[in-house]
């Protein structure tokens, strides 16, 4: 039997970790990888944000569930206490997580300015 703690693995670090690696992958798949343009790696950056929101919030319920809180039930009886409650806790899990998506976006930006350096390199030795 898994005791759930207030704060352990299964509870705690494993929606974390979950997260996390999303936060770190997720950017590969929605961000083009050859755009030179840094409003497209907002958008795709944006889509990120919003998708771990959305796990983040999926992963409450199930971590509450899991605790012996239907939270199912409690979302269709009361939407707008359920939606709050689940969406705070979805909010407060991106202290782990905003940072690194922040690491991850930087590294995409710098990519950007990379791709647009060499293209202006390129362009100077056609010119010549």
């Amino acid at each position: 039997m898994i005791v759930l703690d207030s704060i352990g693995w299964v509870n705690t670090g494993l929606p974390l970790l979950v997260l996390t690696t999303l936060a770190v992958v997720l950017p590969r798949y929605l961000v083009d990888r050859h755009t030179r343009s840094h409003a497209k790696v907002a958008r795709g950056m944006l889509a990120v944000l919003v998708l771990l929101l959305l796990a983040g919030f999926v992963l409450s319920m199930v971590v509450t569930g899991a605790r012996g809180f239907d939270a199912e039930a409690h979302l269709l009886a009361n939407p707008g206490e359920g939606f709050g409650m689940h969406a705070r806790l979805s909010l407060l899990s991106g202290i782990v997580w905003a940072p690194i998506l922040a690491l991850v976006w930087f590294g995409q930006a710098q990519a950007v300015e990379d791709r647009r350096g060499r293209d202006m390199v390129l362009a100077d030795r056609e010119g010549k």
